[in-house]
């Protein structure tokens, strides 16, 4: 049934995974990942979605985190004040991903192309066609961030620790994003991990940040409020900089080779404390829950 109500998900797994998911009883993170797109709209997830808010709940959580400085923010791009900004920033929007323009160097600036790009990024609701609800209850606005990384030509390496169950289940590192995207997969303990994900290079070597511990530390903290969260940083002068949360890692199109490690990951992943079966919000959902944990797809 809800591959039938929900095709164009469906479709769009079958293209990417080469298989059929079972959307009501998720095994395989990926699965899980799409679960949580049809069943758990946490309203948290728009709080850590938004990025602006998001820095609120970090500097909240845990003050000694740092994140980048926001230098202006507000629902109209053509009031950014480029005259005043002569630090490198990135203009972002707080509603989406891929919303942003880096300028490195102040003293060149298209300002034109910006508020182009920023005023069309306003009027999108962002996730809509994969069906990534959060983001429609997120405020558009659009802001300027203070780049990070000066000693790494302001493009640093970035740091993404999936949290599971309260603890860090593997990390993603990314670096050389300006030419060729090199990905590395490792361990809470900074192992390589013998995975592929679909065509992205995942050849790097890469030696631990001096902030790892820390940036477990954070990570964990921040996740452990969720069943899933992923949580990403940078490090500036040896310090970790918190970037942002992501709920729906890459819409849930993983393609791990090998897949074993789709399962071993989603094993990991206890749906059972989301919030749509942790505090069910209808008769259905309490029913559901039942069928699940009768037919050992939940714990008892």
């Amino acid at each position: 049934m809800l591959l039938v109500r929900y095709r164009r998900l469906g479709q769009r797994f079958f293209e990417k995974m080469r298989r059929l998911p079972n959307f009501a009883a998720p095994v395989t993170f990926t699965e899980k990942i799409h679960w949580r797109k049809i069943f758990d709209d946490d309203p948290r997830f728009a709080v850590v979605l938004d990025k602006l808010r998001a820095k609120d709940i970090v500097s909240g959580s845990l003050p000694w985190l740092r994140f980048p400085r926001v230098l202006w923010q507000g629902v109209d791009a053509r009031n950014i004040p480029f005259d005043e900004l002569t630090v490198p920033y990135i203009v972002k929007c707080s509603h989406g991903c891929g919303m942003n323009i880096a300028v490195p160097n102040p003293s060149i600036v298209d300002r034109e192309a910006i508020v182009a790009r920023m005023s069309e990024n306003l009027g999108e609701t962002y996730g809509a066609k994969q069906m990534e609800r959060a983001y429609a209850h997120i405020e558009p606005r659009v802001f300027v961030e203070a780049l990070v990384g000066r000693d790494q030509g302001y493009e640093p390496v970035d740091y993404k620790f999936c949290v599971v169950g309260g603890r860090v289940a593997y990390i993603i590192v990314v670096a050389f994003r300006s030419s060729v995207k090199n990905t590395a997969h490792l361990d809470r303990d900074w192992h390589p991990l013998e995975i592929v994900q679909g065509e992205l290079d995942s050849t790097l070597e890469i030696p631990p940040p001096k902030s790892l511990s820390r940036m477990i530390e954070a990570a964990e903290a921040l996740g452990s409020q969720f069943d899933m969260m992923r949580v990403d940083f940078y490090e500036d002068e040896g310090e970790p900089v918190f970037g942002e949360f992501t709920v729906y890692p890459r819409s849930g199109l993983l393609q791990f080779d090998p897949a074993t490690f789709d399962h071993q990951l989603g094993t990991r992943w206890n749906i059972a404390g989301s919030n749509y079966l942790t505090n069910p919000p209808n008769r259905f959902a309490r029913l559901y829950k039942r069928v699940l944990v009768a037919a050992d797809h939940l714990p008892g």
